[in-house]
């Protein structure tokens, strides 16, 4: 169809400062990631936490950041500073990054390297890592987190990303995965959610097996007034072939 008319909800705008914060230790960054989801007082846009060696995918900060040094890269209002330089000091890390507001908008700002970006920056070293996407427990001790995260070291680089779902702070990875054979990360994923991390599977064509494996029967019944005969992206949907 063609889209005459759209309606979108607006938030308030802030200046948004940017940070580089390295920690010695990668529990400690993920703990100071997820305070910093939970800090009310502190506005923020972007809270992603790298293990090393990602950051060493990052070429423009490779310089900044110390070999096998932990790191977060953050987006937060520019009234926020003391406050945020307050909670790194009490986590021991150290900022090695800062552009104020005025500066972001100059060059690459750090919002392309968070999320999915992090995947392609890896992989532009590295054609041969692969990646997951991730809903770790909601745990104040991030235990769960923890296992993973010495279970499998470097073969699973853990990249987190705090958001805030329903009102509480989510702890979510799209971890970097040195790829070897489909069985093995079959294996990966599998030993996740044996320990309860979600896995939202990057890795199949069908739509529901990429989600929380749930059919939704609203989106069976759309297909079916829309695409009444399954002409469009046949075997994609499961709710569809299995409606009968």
């Amino acid at each position: 169809g063609i889209i005459t008319e759209l309606e979108m909800p607006l938030g308030p705008t802030y200046p948004w400062a940017e940070y580089i914060v390295t920690f010695a230790d990668f529990m400690t960054a993920a703990h100071f990631g997820r305070a910093l989801g939970n800090a009310d007082g502190i506005i923020k846009k972007l809270i992603s936490v790298y293990a090393w060696p990602i950051p060493q995918y990052f070429g423009p900060f490779q310089s900044i950041i110390p070999d096998g040094a932990h790191c977060a890269f953050l987006m937060v209002a520019q009234s926020c500073e003391e406050a945020l330089a307050a909670l790194v000091k009490e986590f021991r890390g150290d900022i090695v990054h800062q552009k104020g507001a005025a500066a972001v908008g100059k060059g690459q700002m750090l919002v392309e390297y968070g999320w999915n970006h992090t995947t392609l920056h890896a992989r532009s070293v590295d054609p041969s890592l692969t990646y997951l996407q991730t809903l770790y427990p909601c745990e104040p001790d991030l235990a769960t987190l923890e296992h993973l995260y010495h279970h499998f070291g470097d073969e699973v680089m853990v990249h987190l990303e705090f958001i805030r779902s329903n009102g509480a702070v989510a702890t979510t990875g799209l971890q970097v995965v040195r790829y070897s054979t489909p069985e093995r990360l079959q294996e990966i994923m599998a030993y996740h959610e044996a320990k309860g991390a979600l896995i939202f599977n990057p890795h199949t064509y069908v739509m529901e097996d990429g989600g929380d494996r749930q059919i939704d029967p609203a989106k069976v019944n759309f297909k079916e007034k829309v695409d009444p005969y399954g002409l469009l992206n046949p075997g994609k949907m499961r709710g569809w072939e299995e409606r009968r």
